[in-house]
């Protein structure tokens, strides 16, 4: 399922990034305006062999309204993945809609490429402010509807075949938030968020929050 609504989303961006660009100095509509990639890390969790990951994202659509000539109120619709990775050893062992962190079993070897995948769509509301006309910083929060999670795991089994598995439909914690904070230059920049709620929800998973911090590309048509 994640990977159809992924190619929907790719689908969209395609679409209005080359068809949605309207701008009449004050208020303004856009069909894409950056794509991030960055690490994920792990706040505050109740399991210390819960490591971090991936995070990328990208916007659909965002609207503008210029106050004045170099800031700009938007809200936007953007679309998130976040992959959370475990200790050499351990993987994410999953079973009736809940996961958990667990040593790998006799058999099982070679066990490093375990991870938790969710995805997201988030509704930021943000200020920018550009100096000398290409300088943006960039500060704001989202609320985010997170969808169930996916776990994965890779090892070796006893005869040294190659086995993997995932499991879909973890629940996550539905309704979450973030703070965040960017600063780009021309079409590129640093991007970094926080986003201290638990991933999974209540009794799904290990208790964590997370951050990230990442590479920010901007449409230099905005």
């Amino acid at each position: 399922m994640k990977k159809v609504i992924f190619t929907i989303a790719f689908a969209i961006v395609s679409i209005l990034g080359a068809s949605a660009q309207e701008d009449n100095g004050i208020v303004y509509f856009n069909g894409i305006s950056n794509i991030r990639i960055g690490y994920a890390g792990i706040l505050n969790s109740s399991d210390s062999k819960v490591q971090g990951g991936i995070d990328f994202g990208f916007n659909l659509i965002e609207f503008g309204v210029r106050p004045y000539a170099s800031g700009a109120f938007s809200l936007g619709a953007d679309f998130m993945l976040d992959s959370f990775g475990t200790a050499d050893g351990y993987y994410y062992n999953s079973a009736a809609h809940r996961t958990e962190v667990s040593p790998a079993l006799l058999g099982m070897k070679d066990v490093s490429r375990s991870r938790a995948t969710i995805c997201a769509f988030t509704f930021p509301l943000n200020f920018t402010q550009t100096i000398g006309g290409k300088l943006a910083v960039t500060l704001g929060a989202a609320a985010k509807i997170n969808l169930n999670a996916d776990t994965y795991v890779d090892y070796l089994n006893a005869t040294d075949d190659r086995c993997s598995y995932s499991v879909y439909g973890i629940p996550t914690t539905r309704l979450t938030y973030d703070i965040h904070l960017a600063v780009s230059y021309d079409d590129f920049g640093i991007y970094a968020s926080y986003s201290p709620m638990n991933v999974f929800a209540n009794g799904a998973g290990p208790g964590f929050g997370f951050f990230s911090i990442g590479a920010i590309f901007t449409n230099p048509e905005n």
